[in-house]
């Protein structure tokens, strides 16, 4: 049995999720019902012509589709089938919001001819029956609506979906079945060919296989379900198990593809394990059933070599050249996986290999990463791709002219051409047509329904909007860290004239033939033309070549691996000179340089880097500064601007024990300072080296770059480590992320666009950029049952999910690489997030096992709140764009996300701007004021357009003036009389390491005390937010209007909080310079 915490959690999950027996009562009079209403259907000839839309589909296959005459029979049967009849239904359908109950009604074979299994005339009669069925539905008083919908979303298996007036959270799914004897079962064999219009190669007609399946099926449905009611009359807990195994499946987004695993699928394998094969014990319990069907189905042979239910040894060879995934069902004709992809095989794989290897591995979060995390496939795949075909081609209305719905050949076609091209790149490509089928595998179809003109006309619209969606094609990859990058796709030798004709065939133009230093010649494709700030898109461009050069129906490829790159534009130049691996560079000349000093009271023994820049995880790291290259030198290119403000790469500069420092903190930076001006003096005259000291730290002007140097003496004993608590705690933070960045390559990427969106929805102020690297950290060192992330778009989804989902206030978040946390250590930790003082986050690490070092002064909890808010609104932005158009979010998205396409130029904006209609006061910045203005996300046009939409400024009140006048900060650029002076004047007028808008928060903070909450992008921003605090004593204030309601003579009184005017004019009177305007929210301050 499973411990007592993953007990509690499993009777949770299933009393949750499994159908209850007062929803099974609804269910079953719901199919009186409709047994009554069938009944009453009479035995008469009808009239039926086939509906346009079918007739199109099923091709030049339909011989004969003028009016028929056909004679309706009673069906012979009305029962519950599915997992309702069998046990293991879930309450609740994913993605449709009700239970679905699957009813099977028995056609009598005399509605059929004895030929009526050749060219469709099954698939014909089938739907003429429906239609009377439904005719007759439509009118019952207690039916809410009839429906057609697609079984597979095969449309020659059209069903219904009957929900009733009362209740509405259960529907029945009206599936046709006919008796076993209807046809032969030997005609409908997998290598007979029963379509007429199928090719004949040598002198035979190609067989039908998925057509066959289509019909053989629906005579072998009451087999089936003997058979799973087997298997829950012989293992007490199948049931449990079933469920179990669904909601896995439905968290991962795996259910109800027309090419994928179904629920029925899944409860037929499990019977299997455990009738069958005799791999699972009928004694075992849910979890343990559910364990030992995840290990089989993670076993690549075994799914791939087949396996039959019939008890006795049968060939599956033959059904091996038919279908990419053999399962035989009990009766020995019907291949149950007969509809499951190649793609849909490997991704179900790989999906059960890490829950298995999770659960193998166990530990106390195993159970909740397996069954209870949501992983939809944007937080599965590293790229996704949408690729757009040809809307001419027929394909639009799923064409079944031939033996298979025709996207699923173009489905077939694009997965392999795209795991040819992408070949070891990645460890998985899934292919699967769009829009994703919800996973209960309803899908309503307004075009099958007999309307009036004017609702047919709104259905033809309809169908013009699905047609568009059809002809959209998902492609997921999962990349192998190892190669997904690489610069070079190896083809076969020079000397194998057929594989290298192939191999230029294939990849044509790009294609060249390349001596390599080991000395082959080989045929290969290059991408070292592709800038270093552009190498993430190599995979998609492999793709994008491939399927336009070789799959003609290809109209346009999209990929996400650039829909973040304006968010983070980036120069090449740029990005080569600032990369972690030229500043390490650089630092190690430097710190070479100190190490050599002779002269220096102390020995310099190290010099660590602890700026975000060094491994990676800065969005805007420094750049090299014209009058930051040593004494004299400086100002050689004048066109290019300089700013005034150089950022500082911060270094801990690690001196030899001593036993011979002070005792207290004041004389311990004395010393400090004095040992640091030491190491100027010598860095000056030895190198030219310009530095500047003060008793905090010292600024090296070396290569272009301004080294802020600390002094670190905590070698010498308990009272220098207490004096330099932050900076020893800085270090370790820095080893610790430099240490995960240098494992997982992306995650220095991933990190910039966390801290980047961080800041544009204004929350720098409250969020630490170490919070923001740990929780990222946490998620590439412990990603539970999925791979690490490998491109920064799935990693920022998943760091949105996070921050939204995660309980911060009662669960602490353990990042730990190396498992040094005792399983004592996190109990007695989120013991203590009980304590009132607790702060709202908790992140523990090996160097600060409180969890509470970067968080013991913020976010405040409402300002936590809202970033979860934003984070998950982000989350299902997101989610829409890497997936695609998706009706299982349709209701939950809202008109905003339907309108969202991953190739929009402007897709990025609605993840990364900032909503200010909450703020009470939005200040606005003079932009010439800000350091780095260019790092702005959105234009001045643009920022003014929003403010007259959210905060409803009235358009002509921008002040053309800013406020203070014109002579303000002028931080942007050098100005030019400066320049004019000569390097070293210049180089004297520069603010080394200045924050404007830190240094106003700052002050603000301290003036407004506890009135109000102040929120900035700290990347170029040009705004800040204001969010008065309802009914607080404001503490510390230092607004006139209240030290008035002090009484230097009586006793002290609480002063009055300021109104919204005071304190915008409070605000306007310490910004003089800085900030250009002020205004109210007319919504909140109407």
């Amino acid at each position: 049995m499973p411990d007592s915490l993953d007990g509690e959690l499993l009777k949770a999950l299933l009393d949750e999720a499994s159908l209850p027996r007062a929803v099974q009562g609804i269910a079953a009079n719901l199919v009186e019902r409709l047994k009554q209403t069938v009944s009453g259907i009479l035995v008469k000839d009808f009239k039926f012509s086939t509906p346009d839309h079918f007739r199109i589909a099923l091709g030049p296959s339909l011989k004969n589709d003028s009016t028929k005459t056909l004679k309706f029979f009673q069906p012979l049967r009305i029962h519950v089938v599915g997992s309702a009849a069998a046990g293991g239904c879930l309450k609740t359908s994913p993605g449709v919001g009700c239970t679905v109950v699957d009813v099977a009604v028995e056609v009598p074979k005399e509605f059929f001819q004895e030929k009526d299994y050749l060219d469709h005339r099954y698939h014909v009669k089938r739907m003429a029956y429906l239609q009377v069925l439904q005719q007759h539905l439509e009118s019952a008083d207690w039916v809410a609506s009839s429906v057609y919908s697609t079984h597979h979303a095969d449309v020659r298996k059209p069903c219904l979906v009957v929900k009733a007036k009362k209740p509405g959270d259960v529907c029945l799914r009206v599936l046709l079945t006919i008796p076993v004897h209807t046809f032969p079962s030997a005609r409908l064999h997998h290598e007979k060919a029963n379509l007429r219009n199928l090719e004949i190669q040598n002198d035979e007609r190609l067989p039908s296989p998925h057509y066959n399946h289509s019909i053989i099926e629906d005579m072998f449905m009451d087999e089936h379900i003997k058979y799973l009611r087997g298997a829950a009359e012989t293992a007490e807990y199948y049931e449990d198990a079933c469920v179990l195994l669904k909601v896995w499946a439905a968290k991962r987004g795996l259910l109800g593809a027309p090419d994928g695993f179904n629920g029925f699928v899944l409860s037929m394998i499990l019977a299997y394990l455990i009738r069958s094969s005799g791999k699972l014990s009928p004694q075992m319990d849910a979890q343990q059933l559910v364990k030992g069907a995840l290990s089989f189905l993670s076993n690549p042979a075994t799914l791939k070599a087949g396996f039959t239910a019939t008890g006795v040894k049968q060939n599956v060879a033959s059904w091996r050249s038919m279908f990419p995934f053999i399962f035989v069902g009990p009766c020995g004709y019907v291949n149950i996986g007969a509809r499951i992809s190649r793609s849909a095989m490997d991704e179900f794989i790989h999906e059960a290999a890490r829950s298995s290897s999770l659960l193998e591995r166990g530990g106390r979060t195993a159970f909740e990463q397996v069954f209870l995390v949501s992983l939809y496939p944007a937080m599965r795949y590293d790229l996704h791709v949408h690729v757009k075909l040809d809307r001419s081609d027929n394909t639009a209305v799923g064409s079944c002219e031939g033996d298979i719905v025709s996207w699923r050949n173009h489905e077939k076609t694009i997965h392999d051409l795209v795991t040819k091209a992408i070949t070891n790149r990645a460890k998985l490509v899934r292919v699967q047509h769009q829009p994703f089928v919800n996973s209960s595998d309803i899908r309503p179809m307004a075009s099958f329904t007999p309307t009036s003109s004017k609702k047919r006309k709104h259905a033809e619209e309809q169908d013009a909007e699905d047609e568009t969606d059809l002809f959209t094609v998902w492609v997921g990859l999962i990349f192998d860290p190892e190669h997904a990058l690489r610069l070079v796709d190896l083809g076969p030798s020079s000397d194998n004239d057929k594989l290298a004709k192939e191999f230029r065939a294939f990849w044509g133009d790009r294609a060249e033939l390349r001596r390599f230093k080991d000395g082959r010649i080989c045929e290969s494709v290059v991408w070292d033309s592709i800038p270093l700030n552009k190498r993430h898109h190599i995979p998609a461009l492999a793709t994008d070549y491939v399927l336009k050069r070789n799959f003609s129906s290809t109209e346009s490829v999209e990929w996400s691996c650039n829909l973040l790159d304006p968010a983070m534009g980036m120069k090449e130049s740029d990005s080569k000179e600032s990369s972690p691996i030229a500043l390490i560079q650089c630092l190690d000349r430097l710190a070479k340089r100190m190490k050599d000093m002779k002269e220096v009271p102390l020995r310099v023994v190290t010099a660590q880097p602890i700026s975000p820049a060094f491994r990676g995880t800065d969005p805007f790291p420094p750049r090299q500064h014209q009058l930051a290259f040593g004494a004299g030198i400086g100002l050689g290119r004048s066109d290019e601007q300089m700013p005034v403000c150089p950022k500082t790469l911060d270094v801990v500069v690690q001196l030899e024990g001593s036993g011979r420092w002070p005792e207290n903190s004041m004389a311990i930076n004395k010393t400090k300072a004095a040992m640091a001006l030491k190491i100027a003096e010598q860095l000056r005259s030895s190198y030219a080296t310009p530095t500047i000291v003060t008793e905090e730290a010292t600024d090296v002007l070396h290569e272009g770059y301004v080294f802020r140097l600390h002094i670190n003496s905590s070698a010498s004993g308990a009272n220098n480590e207490a004096a330099e608590k932050y900076l020893i705690k800085g270090a370790a933070h820095a080893a610790v992320i430099a240490t995960i960045s240098a494992r997982f390559p992306v995650y220095g990427a991933a990190t910039q666009v966390a801290k980047r969106w961080i800041s544009s929805h204004m929350l720098a102020p409250h969020i630490r950029d170490e919070v923001v690297e740990l929780i990222m950290g946490y998620l590439f060192l412990h990603p539970g049952a999925v791979d690490p992330p490998g491109s920064r778009e799935v990693a920022f989804i998943r760091f949105l999910d996070l921050l939204a989902s995660h309980p911060w206030n009662v669960l602490p978040l353990f990042v730990d690489p190396e498992d040094e946390f005792t399983l004592a250590d996190m109990q007695n930790l989120e013991k203590k997030m009980d304590s009132s003082d607790a702060s709202s986050m908790c992140i523990a690490t090996p160097y600060d096992t409180e969890g509470d070092l970067w968080t013991q002064r913020g976010p405040p909890g409402v300002v936590l709140k809202r970033a979860q808010a934003l984070a998950s609104r982000a989350a299902e932005r997101l989610k829409v764009l890497l997936q695609g158009k998706n009706r299982m979010g349709h209701n939950l998205s809202g008109s905003f996300m339907n309108n969202l396409l991953l190739g929009d130029a402007s897709a990025w904006e609605s993840l990364f701007t900032p909503a200010l209609m909450h703020y009470d006061i939005v200040l606005k910045l003079r932009r010439t004021a800000l350091p780095f203005p260019d790092q702005a996300l959105f234009s001045a046009k643009q920022i003014k357009k929003r403010l007259v939409k959210e905060l409803g400024v009235d358009p002509d009140s921008f002040q053309i003036a800013e406020h203070g006048g014109k002579r303000g900060l002028q931080l942007a650029k050098m100005p030019e009389k400066v320049l004019t002076r000569g390097p070293e004047k210049a180089r004297a007028a520069m603010l080394i390491g200045f924050d404007p808008l830190q240094s106003y928060l700052r002050e603000a903070e301290r003036r407004l005390g506890g009135t109000a909450l102040l929120f900035a992008d700290k990347f170029g921003g040009d705004l800040i937010g204001v969010a008065l605090k309802p009914k607080m004593e404001h503490h510390g204030v230092q607004l006139p209007a209240s030290l008035a309601d002090f009484d230097p003579l009586g006793d002290f009184t609480p002063p009055n909080p300021p109104s919204v005017d005071e304190v915008m004019d409070e605000l306007l009177f310490i910004g003089v310079g800085f900030v250009s305007d002020a205004y109210q929210n007319s919504g909140k301050h109407a």
